[in-house]
């Protein structure tokens, strides 16, 4: 019995470790989402075609975006966020932020492009830590009632 209990603690403690890691991510990703905000630009770009890359039997469509920066470049850059449909029709117009010291860095400025990454993260990694902690705790509960 006492070893089908070290098994569901270590399975809460490897939860936990889980959960830390991804609310870590979540973090990184905030961070890198936010600090790119920081310094960018908005600009509104026309989707003008799609990137398509084929991996394991499937097709990733990046939609490319032209914009105009404040100081009258035109750019054209690929989205971020590969999905397996086109997201936008092609000369539909799209929020773009973009670096001002490097415009070629840019981004669709789309909750989906930037922070669906975080979001997820973050709620893997709550889930995560609330299911190690309440494994740990019924753990610690009834291997407390197997002691004299």
């Amino acid at each position: 019995m006492r070893t089908a209990f070290s098994v569901l603690d270590l399975a809460a403690r490897l939860l936990l470790a889980l959960g830390m890691g991804c609310l870590l991510l979540a973090a990184y990703l905030s961070w890198q989402t936010l600090s790119f905000a920081r310094d960018a630009a908005g600009a509104t770009g026309e989707v003008v075609g799609y990137f398509e890359s084929h991996e394991r039997g499937e097709t990733q469509y990046r939609p490319r975006v032209r914009f105009r920066t404040a100081a009258g470049d035109i750019m054209t850059v690929t989205g971020q966020l590969g999905t397996g449909s086109k997201r936008f029709a092609e000369g539909e117009e799209v929020p773009v932020l973009y670096k001002v010291s490097k415009p070629t860095e840019a981004r669709v400025a789309t909750f989906t492009d930037n922070w669906l990454g975080a979001c997820a993260a973050a709620v893997v990694g709550l889930v995560g830590m609330g299911g190690g902690f309440l494994v740990r705790r019924s753990v610690r509960r009834e291997f407390g009632k197997l002691r004299p």
